[in-house]
């Protein structure tokens, strides 16, 4: 049992780690466009470009919250059908969510052309310098905003496919392509912060070309496909966005309170404090950027182990994530209260007061790092195990009730400081509400309940590496399993030889500088049936492919493998002439076929 729980462990470890590099990867880049446009301000342009920036943050959130919706609620929808199997259901999701990603962004670009003017200054600008340097930058973002959405949209869909590290591809590319287009657009064109707006754009329009070229090619677990009409579709868009409406919540919420916290700061500290908290809000928007490595590569995980109904799963895949977050806030804390100076530097913040209030600042920013992991981690793992009405209630708190409340009254006490104190003041509530609840629900932080993981009577689990040694070991305790099930001699003989064919096949396809291959074998009895799981995290391979087309298999692997690496095909054959049902799926990087006896 001990061995068995230790397997699970470094599994649940392992695909973590899998997911995060690329992931944080993907997240760090992504923060680093939207910093990459205030730095080229700060330093080509000066305190209106920063101005205009800070301005323009609520289109730049716009498009996170339609990703929001459509783009995390349907990877999350999706991760729980891909748990269930259900690959035809997966590509209607796929295809609502990008067919509605893509007419918002549209429609918003001509509202957002149409009436630019006037929301420039209901988002605050106050001067006709300002309002001159936010037109140029929010009017180009407004015409992109169709890329803006689609292309984290189509990069989480990458990710939900087991391409990590070409959506990585994909955003690092965008990332540094802005750079050079935003630095060349201001420099040779002299386009000022329209040409830092049309190199975001221009980046982000190179990383969806490069995305469909993955995304839409053959043999994906899921593609576009032709939506049926009426009710359907439109009920589909609704279960879409309920796994999603949380974070979008977040989101919305965050351009409130930036037209608020901007108001104030226009009154309390004029252009210099916009300026600020330009700097202040795109740190937070990096730290929310790593821990969004965390809990997009938790995501998936969750999404398919509650899915399959796997509570140790869940809950090892929420401890390492929780892990992970707490040190990486702690860090975050400890490195800008440290290096506070060096930031201002980086930004252009100059002046005797500009710098002293940044500092003073960042400091506080230090404070909440810890306080905003802890609420971000159990938001987003509310999302993923279906809890949305609890996330929601948490997003309204922590990005609108709180802040807006504790901003607006502790600014008019303590002026440009009462910000940053209301900032902190308001994620110590929500958290300080979180704990409360616990405590008198008594379901504890995940609120966990069991009955949402039991699983047909008669199970059997095993998990072994993937040695031909261990094989007689697992024959003989499925053995014991169906004598003590009380399965009958046929079906037993047949469950035995089905596991012996299936996992002498994974055997076969491991090879020893692959490090770690394991094979999972699960068995559930079902109304006198008995479904077989077989997992394994090998090569991509679809055992369900005709004999003929196994070569296809073959060509996955390197060419002084296939001698010694060669897939047992009159096995396979075996399996599906005795099988009632079969089928397979490829899931966070796991082969998985199912067969039911």
């Amino acid at each position: 049992m001990q061995e068995q729980t230790a397997l699970e462990n470094r599994i649940v470890r392992d695909t973590f780690m899998k997911f995060f590099f690329p992931t944080v990867a993907s997240s760090i880049t992504l923060s680093v466009i939207s910093m990459t446009d205030l730095i080229i301000a700060g330093n080509l342009v000066g305190d209106t470009g920063l101005s205009a920036i800070s301005l323009g943050l609520p289109i730049v959130i716009f498009a996170q919250i339609v990703y929001a919706l459509f783009g995390m609620g349907g990877a999350i929808f999706l991760a729980v059908h891909m748990g269930r199997g259900d690959r035809e259901y997966c590509s209607r999701i796929f295809t609502v969510s990008m067919l509605s990603s893509l007419v918002i962004g549209l429609l918003a670009a001509v509202f957002g052309t149409l009436f630019l003017g006037s929301l420039v200054r209901i988002l605050g600008a106050t001067d006709v310098a300002t309002a001159g340097s936010a037109e140029a930058y929010i009017g180009v973002l407004f015409l992109g905003l169709p890329f803006l959405i689609l292309s984290p949209v189509m990069v989480t869909y990458l990710r939900n496919d087991n391409e990590q590290k070409y959506a990585m591809f994909c955003v690092v590319t965008a990332g540094l392509s802005n750079i050079v287009f935003s630095v060349g657009l201001v420099l040779a064109f002299d386009m000022g912060c329209a040409g830092i707006a049309a190199g975001t754009v221009l980046a982000e329009a190179l990383c969806c070309v490069l995305a469909a070229i993955k995304l839409f090619s053959k043999n994906r677990m899921f593609g576009l496909v032709k939506l049926p009409a009426g009710k359907e579709t439109l009920r589909l868009n609704l279960n879409i966005v309920k796994f999603g409406i949380t974070l979008a919540v977040i989101f919305a919420s965050q351009i409130l309170l930036t037209i608020v916290v901007n108001h104030a700061l226009g009154r309390y500290g004029g252009i210099e404090g916009i300026a600020i908290y330009a700097v202040i809000k795109y740190l937070i928007n990096f730290l929310f950027a790593l821990f969004d490595g965390v809990t997009g590569s938790i995501q998936p995980m969750l999404g398919i182990y509650y899915g399959e109904k796997e509570e140790e799963n869940v809950r090892r895949t929420a401890k390492i994530g929780a892990i992970v977050m707490f040190v990486i806030s702690v860090t975050m804390g400890v490195l800008m209260f440290a290096f506070g100076p060096l930031l201002c530097a980086l930004f252009h913040i100059t002046g005797e007061v500009l710098t002293k209030e940044t500092l003073y600042a960042l400091r506080v920013l230090s404070i909440y790092c810890p306080l905003m992991a802890l609420t971000t981690f159990l938001n987003a793992f509310y999302r993923c195990t279906g809890r949305t009405k609890a996330a929601f209630v948490i997003s309204i708190l922590d990005n609108l009730v709180f802040p807006v409340t504790l901003v607006l009254l502790l600014s008019a006490n303590f002026q440009l400081r009462g910000v940053w104190y209301g900032l902190l003041a308001a994620s110590a509530a929500t958290n300080t509400c979180i704990l409360l609840y616990c405590l008198i629900s008594r379901k504890g932080f995940l609120m966990l309940d069991k009955k949402e993981f039991e699983r047909a009577e008669g199970g059997f689990r095993k998990i072994l590496p993937a040695k031909k040694e261990n094989l007689p070991e697992l024959l003989s305790e499925v053995e014991m399993y169906c004598d003590e099930a009380g399965i009958g001699p046929k079906q037993a003989y047949y469950i035995t030889l089905v596991i012996e064919e299936l996992v002498v096949n994974v055997v076969n396809m491991a090879g020893e500088h692959r490090g770690f291959d394991y094979a999972d074998i699960m068995i559930a009895r079902e109304g006198g049936k008995s479904r077989l799981r077989i997992r394994d995290n090998l090569t991509q391979f679809d055992p369900t492919k005709e004999v003929g087309d196994m070569e296809d298999v073959r060509s996955g692997l390197m060419d002084d493998e296939k001698e010694k690496n060669t897939v047992n095909e009159l096995g396979i054959g075996i399996v599906k002439k005795i099988a009632s049902e079969y089928s397979y799926r490829r899931t966070i990087g796991y082969n998985n076929f199912m067969v039911v006896l």
